[in-house]
């Protein structure tokens, strides 16, 4: 059986954590040991959707690219925060604040090393746009009705509106320079449980209405 390299990587990375435990203090193995925490609180939950594949993604590009570190203050951000979870924060953060996030001392790496690591960084920093679309795009799939997230928060409209016409990867970037609009969607899916419910009533109420319609219908043409 082949493994590739990426996944080799996972591997390791996955054994290392497993021999060292909490010895481990460097900044980038604290965030994927609380995004690893979170996967756990996950499959527990027997959670399959859309934070869950958040996560997978978040876990598999860190793991494999074990040489992106993030500012402490960003990963206790992420990871003690009530508000997001760890994958949601990260996202947000990644969003709003783009290199802002990054530890960029780089004292502790080799002079040679630096351009391999900002090259890691850059890489990496340009999924950004992919895992912010695949999560609204998951959050989207599992309401009740297939607009009622974008009713719910029009910054999301907009954005999809918006989308639409672009093609490029460079414009997708322009479009989620707005960092403020961006702020306003990941404050209003704090309330996601609630526009989860309110779908689920406004899809009740629409199906007892067409049910209704159809019987009337029916008894219409019955005594025709």
């Amino acid at each position: 059986m082949r493994i590739s390299l990426k996944n080799f990587s996972v591997i390791c990375f996955t054994l290392l954590l497993l021999c060292n435990g909490t010895e481990i203090y460097a900044a980038p193995n604290l965030l994927l040991q609380c995004l690893a925490r979170e996967e756990s609180q996950l499959h527990k939950e027997k959670s399959t959707g859309v934070l869950y594949r958040l996560n997978q993604e978040f876990l598999n590009e860190l793991a494999s690219t074990n040489d992106i570190a993030l500012k402490k203050i960003y990963i206790d951000e992420i990871c003690q925060a009530k508000i997001h979870s760890p994958s949601v924060g990260l996202l947000r953060l990644l969003l709003i604040k783009e290199s802002e996030i990054y530890d960029l001392t780089f004292s502790e790496v080799d002079p040679t090393m630096r351009p391999f690591k900002m090259a890691y960084i850059n890489e990496f920093q340009k999924q950004v746009p992919r895992f912010f679309i695949q999560y609204i795009s998951g959050l989207q799939s599992e309401m009740a009705t297939p607009h009622c997230l974008a009713q719910a928060v029009p910054e999301i409209a907009e954005f999809n509106e918006r989308l639409k016409y672009l093609e490029e990867e460079m414009s997708t970037h322009e479009v989620l320079k707005d960092k403020k609009r961006i702020e306003r969607i990941f404050i209003k899916l704090q309330n996601l449980n609630a526009i989860k419910d309110h779908c689920e009533l406004v899809a009740g109420k629409t199906r007892k209405t067409k049910k209704k319609k159809t019987i009337q219908v029916e008894d219409k043409n019955a005594h025709q």
